[in-house]
């Protein structure tokens, strides 16, 4: 292979690589990201419901929340998902909310 053949090579990669930099690996990490926060929603909304279907007896929707509250943090804990405890609560809230507007879904 020639000096000039190499050279063009050389410009081709490095342009290449600096393509893959700039858009494709910011494009990997946005769509691992939003993977992992539609999994924590839908693991909020099932503990939601295994609560629900678990604790039996009027009042006890403080325990309720307890158990959800401490699954789901264990589980961002085994999966690297860092958010708040106040985040956390309002999607337990929300996934409740959905879940009494919406009782069969």
């Amino acid at each position: 292979m020639n000096e000039l053949t190499f050279n063009i090579l050389k410009i081709v990669v490095s342009v290449a690589a600096a393509l893959v930099a700039t858009y494709l690996v910011p494009y990997i990490k946005e769509k691992t990201a939003e993977s992992k926060y539609d999994r924590l929603l839908h693991v909020v909304a099932t503990a939601v419901r295994a609560a629900e279907q678990t604790i039996k007896g009027s009042g006890k929707g403080s325990l309720k929340k307890e158990e959800v509250m401490g699954f789901v943090t264990s589980w961002m804990a085994q999966h690297g998902i860092g958010i708040t405890e106040d985040q956390l609560d309002q999607l337990v809230e929300s996934a409740v909310y959905s879940m009494n507007k919406n009782p069969y879904d």
